[in-house]
């Protein structure tokens, strides 16, 4: 079960360098938003995994609800500043 686990988790780091690759390439600043919630994300779902390949599935599974809330909040913010414009 920890081999599978491990592959995903590598599938997952590699599957976040392509999404990196958006992020530093995009055309648009639309392109490059999305890249980065791609990148949360990835690194949400590898704190589950590896919440489970460490036997603490508990203490990983709040650690990804909080980073999930705080990405949630965050994207919001960038979008409500975009919408505005930034003020120069």
């Amino acid at each position: 079960m920890s081999g599978i686990l491990g592959a995903f988790a590598g599938a997952l780091v590699l599957a976040a360098i392509g999404s990196l690759v958006r992020v530093f390439r995009g055309p648009t600043l639309w392109d490059r938003l999305s890249g980065l919630a791609l990148i949360g994300t990835k690194a949400l779902i590898l704190l589950l995994v590896v919440g489970q390949l460490s036997g603490q599935p508990e203490m990983f599974t709040d650690i990804a609800l909080a980073y999930a809330l705080i990405g949630f909040l965050a994207m919001l913010a960038v979008a409500k500043f975009f919408e505005k414009g930034s003020g120069a």
